[in-house]
């Protein structure tokens, strides 16, 4: 699996729960639009949060290894 469909699957397990959204929000103070079909440039911008707030973005999946420890992001991806 990729670096891209693991900050996929990051970010649809943070859109699965009010409380990861209110989490992740507090964390990273706004949320990671998903791609989708319409938006041709959906995958850039959700790149280029994730790399804005990369430190963060670790911070929160540390905090959550346990739920998300297969799409956990390492510097070699």
């Amino acid at each position: 699996m990729g670096p891209l469909k693991k900050l996929y699957n990051i970010i649809i397990y943070i859109y699965s729960s009010a409380n990861h959204i209110k989490e992740f929000k507090t964390l990273i103070g706004r949320i990671i639009s998903l791609n989708n079909w319409i938006r041709w440039n959906s995958w850039y911008l959700m790149l280029v949060i994730a790399i804005k707030k990369v430190g963060v973005i670790n911070t929160y999946l540390k905090n959550n290894f346990t739920s998300l420890k297969k799409d956990y992001l390492y510097l070699s991806d």
